[in-house]
């Protein structure tokens, strides 16, 4: 016979299966998925947004012979670029014949940012540098306004070094803006002409 202390049996199983089912979900090593999140970074196909035309490089001129042979590093940084602006090569070359581009922004993001930059005659290397540094900086205060899930300051990080991932606007993983350097811009032109363009983060 079915019996009220059959019934609690049940449910407590209920409650203990579904209370260890959700601590494995949330117990995935958070180096191991920001791992993932970067291997997809590296291999994402930008094919959808046009014709390759070409790529832009950002290279620094550094002493540092012993790490870089070239004397060149090759990406310069998002959080201070000003710093090494006087060593970005060629940083007064154009190298957009555009007054009009739209460039995307999907690192260290869940969900892709794109903005439009316009400009009197054409784009520098230096113009291009400091309008994405510009808006890394409103994009990561979007997400910690619009996140509740907010972020885990540097100094009380203990488990990881790596930003927690929040759940703002744009979901930003595994990086602050000080991790973050520009290697190359990727210059798409789209079936209708617009001209894209994707970047080439590291961290």
């Amino acid at each position: 016979m079915f019996s009220y202390k059959n019934l609690l049996y049940i449910i407590s199983l209920f409650v203990f299966f579904g209370c260890h089912g959700h601590h494995a979900i949330n117990s995935k090593d958070p180096a191991e998925i920001i791992e993932k999140k970067e291997q997809l970074s590296l291999n994402k196909d930008y094919s959808t947004l046009g014709e390759l035309i070409y790529t832009i490089d950002f290279q620094v001129k550094t002493d540092n012979v012993n790490d870089y042979e070239d004397g060149f590093i090759p990406w310069i940084q998002l959080e201070k670029p000003e710093a090494d602006m006087a060593n970005l090569h060629n940083k007064d070359e154009i190298v957009l014949n555009n007054t009009s581009v739209e460039i995307l922004i999907d690192y260290p993001l869940n969900k892709e940012y794109k903005f439009t930059i316009t400009s009197e005659k054409d784009f520098t290397r230096e113009q291009l540098l400091l309008a994405i540094s510009k808006q890394y900086y409103i994009l990561y205060e979007e997400e910690e306004n619009s996140a509740t899930v907010k972020t885990v300051p540097l100094e009380k990080r203990t488990t990881m070094y790596n930003r927690n991932e929040t759940d703002g606007k744009y979901g930003i993983w595994g990086h602050d803006i000080a991790d973050l350097v520009l290697s190359s811009i990727l210059v798409y032109k789209s079936n209708n002409g617009k001209t894209i363009l994707a970047l080439q983060i590291e961290s």
